[in-house]
This record gives structure tokens, C-alpha cells and sequence, in this order.
């Protein structure tokens, strides 16, 4: 992608060293992420370019979209765990505020797959709503990433129908975080995994009004080019794109490197070797990580899309004769000794940044329980290979240090 990216750039004088459009997006990448979304995301209603609001990544779409919708202080629910960056995101500019909907207690919640049933989450987010009204919180919105950041899953249909479904009846907006669409691979340990499916290719509108529906997407993910910083908001509401445009001065993405990203959209051929390469590499490194853990009998989270891995390091936070009599229900963030867990968290990923591996404690994504932590695993081999080693001494150091 690195070369094709260095051919693709060609500066055009009247284009990209003027005004050109404006800072809403070019033309040409209007067009060709309408054209993209429209074929790969199976967009019900056909989206043009007019659908289409350019960003400089998806943390400046999401601080827009909250200026746009929200009053200060105003809350956006958000599903635990979640992307650490959208508690930043939404609170920057308009002082917004993420409210985590926690499952933790909800009838039907007993282990990480139930975070994406629909009747589990219909019950989750009735309770958070409550719960922020008698905070005098006025929630606007609903935000989730879809796929899943940090679990990497993908939500199903039915799930994504329930919650397009409440923000109807609350008259919330419904934000879809699609970065990872692409980004999903095969895992034979899934019997049944969830395909990713778009909130575009729902037959939502019975449920929820279209223009208080949103999609995110962008270069940094699936075409492993975060330095590109580009994103966009796809929407049907034209007083939202007004809204956005309004404050876009201050968020103009260079119109050369939008013609670089509107290029790789468009080469078909190009996207689709590159998609497939990358797919296959993503698995391979994928078995390589769960093989490590496995040896080790190391649990960990199966997915099959994003760049993570949710990784059980439980164990190392609290003593075995105290597993045998609670199993892990210290752990839990609302219990007694929740501090001291969540230094033992910490420290764990202390010593591993000690020698040489970053590592992010579950704490940091709002999870429920100490003890998870996410692992990049989409790197070079040589670098997942070294980080491995660093990581199983890190564990053995831990086993010591951590005393328990």
C-alpha cells in the first residue's frame, strides 16, 4: 500500500494548492467513499456524495458530531468496554461526556458474548439511560464500534436493529464506528462467527428516523494508514453536514492527500488484493499470538476482526486460594478492594513497558473486571515474534514480583 500510496501522489496546482472545494471534502473522494459504501458496506439507500462530510480521522468526526448535537455537558451512552479515545473525542470542544453502559448486574449478562445479544443490550441501555436522567444527564446519543474495539467481534443484525430501535423511541442519535470494517478475518475457532454488517444495509427507517442515523469510516484501520489522518461522516441529515461544515475551517483535511485515499477507493483491483493479502496476513498472525497463549494456558477473548486481542491476565491479580473460593468475582470493578486490583493491573503493565512491550490494561476501556488487557497483534512478524519473547518474560517476572 506504501507504494501505491507514493505513485498516487501528484499534486495538481488549481486542485490541491487553492481551495479548491472547500473544507467539506473533494469532490473526488465524496464521490469515491460514496461509491465504496455503496458496494462493500451494501448500503440500502443509495448514497451519493452530497451523504458525505471529509475529516481529518474519525477523533475529529466525533468531536464535531458532539459539538453538533450536543449542549455542554450533554452525555453520549457508550457500551463497556470501549475505545479509551471517545472519552477525548467528545469532550475537547463541546465539554460532552461519555456515559458507559455497563452490563455488570443485567439479567442475561454472565460472560463476554452476551455483550452482544440484543435482549441484553436492550436492557443495559434502558438502565444507563435511567440512571443518567436522575444524574440530570441529558443524553444525545449512542456510539458503538462496530466491529467491536477492544473485543473484536462484530455486533449482529438483530443487535444492531434492538439499538437502532431504542435511540427511535428516545429520540437519540444512533453513531456507528465502522473503522474496522474491513478488518475482519477467518477463525476457525468461531463455529459461527458474525460477519461484519453495516447499519447502512439494515432496513432500519421502521425503527429509527435515517437522519438521526450516522456511519464513521476511515483510512487508518483498514488501509493501514494512520498517518494519512482522514475520515468521514456518512449521514442523511442535511442540517447535521450544515452544522459540521460550519466549524470545518478548523478541521480541513489537505485536498492532496483526499485524492490519495479517493485513488485507493477507486482502483477496485488494487482494494481487493490488497483486502485479501491483508486478511491473510492478519490470521497468520493471529495464530501465532493464540498459539503463544495456549502454550502458556493463557485464556483469551476469540475474535475475528479488529487489530486486538482481549487477553485474560487474571490470574495474575489475585491469589489461587482465593480463586478457589470467589473464582473471580474480586476482580469486578464495584468490589471492596477494586483499587488494589487495579494497581496490580497496572503494575503488570509497568513491568511489561519495563522491558520494552506496551501493553493496555483493561481498566483504561472502562471493562467491568481487572485483569483483561489489550494486545496489538497486527504488527510485522519480526516484531510480533520479539514482542512475544518480551511479553512471556514479562510474565514470568510478574509471577515474582506480583506475589501471588
Amino acid at each position: 500500500m506504501g507504494q501505491f500510496i507514493k505513485e498516487q501522489i501528484n499534486v495538481l496546482p488549481l486542485s490541491h494548492l487553492t481551495y479548491s472545494t472547500g473544507p467539506r471534502g473533494s469532490r473526488r473522494l465524496r464521490r469515491a467513499a460514496a461509491a465504496f459504501l455503496n458496494e462493500d458496506f451494501h448500503s440500502r439507500q443509495t448514497i451519493t456524495q452530497d451523504n458525505i462530510f471529509v475529516t481529518p480521522g474519525l477523533a475529529s468526526a466525533i468531536d464535531a458530531l458532539t459539538w453538533a448535537i450536543c449542549n455542554d455537558g450533554d452525555g453520549i451512552l457508550v457500551p463497556q468496554p470501549y475505545y479509551n479515545g471517545f472519552d477525548f473525542d467528545t469532550l475537547n470542544r463541546r465539554n460532552g461526556r461519555v456515559i458507559g453502559v455497563k452490563y455488570e448486574g443485567i439479567e442475561g449478562f454472565s460472560e463476554l458474548d452476551d455483550l452482544f445479544r440484543p435482549d441484553v443490550n436492550k436492557r443495559a441501555l434502558e438502565v444507563a439511560l435511567r440512571e443518567a436522567k436522575k444524574n440530570g444527564i441529558t443524553i444525545r446519543a449512542l456510539l458503538i464500534s462496530n466491529p467491536h474495539n477492544p473485543l473484536g467481534r462484530c455486533y449482529p443484525p438483530k443487535t444492531l436493529l434492538e439499538l437502532a430501535s431504542f435511540c427511535g423511541k428516545n429520540q437519540l442519535h444512533f453513531i456507528s464506528d465502522e473503522i474496522y470494517a474491513k478488518s475482519v478475518f477467518p477463525n476457525a475457532a468461531l463455529s459461527s462467527p458474525t460477519p461484519f454488517v453495516s447499519i447502512l444495509a439494515l432496513d432500519i427507517h421502521k425503527v429509527i428516523e435515517l437522519n438521526l442515523t450516522h456511519v464513521l469510516y476511515g483510512a487508518s484501520k483498514d488501509f493501514c494508514a494512520n498517518g494519512l489522518r482522514l475520515g468521514l461522516v456518512c449521514t442523511n441529515n442535511e442540517g447535521l453536514i450544515g452544522a459540521l461544515s460550519s466549524i470545518s475551517m478548523f478541521s480541513w483535511s489537505p485536498h492532496v492527500l483526499q485524492d490519495v485515499w479517493a485513488a485507493m477507493l477507486e482502483d477496485r483491483q488494487q482494494l481487493e488484493r490488497f483486502m485479501i493479502k491483508k486478511g491473510k496476513l492478519m490470521a497468520e498472525n493471529y495464530h501465532i499470538a493464540t498459539s503463544f497463549f495456549r502454550e502458556r494456558g493463557i485464556s483469551y477473548y476469540e475474535m475475528n476482526a479488529g487489530l486486538f486481542i482481549w487477553v485474560d491476565l487474571r490470574h495474575l491479580l489475585i491469589p489461587e486460594s482465593s480463586r478457589d473460593q470467589t473464582g473471580y468475582r474480586e476482580l469486578r470493578v464495584t468490589s471492596p478492594d477494586a483499587s488494589v486490583y487495579k494497581q496490580r493491573e497496572q503494575r503488570f503493565a509497568n513491568i511489561c513497558a519495563q522491558n520494552g512491550l506496551m501493553i493496555a490494561p483493561g481498566s483504561i476501556y472502562a471493562a467491568e473486571e481487572f485483569g483483561w488487557f489489550r494486545l496489538t497483534f497486527t504488527v510485522g512478524k519480526n516484531a510480533l515474534e520479539e514482542g512475544l519473547k518480551r511479553l512471556d518474560k514479562s510474565l514470568k517476572a510478574a509471577e515474582t514480583d506480583l506475589r501471588i
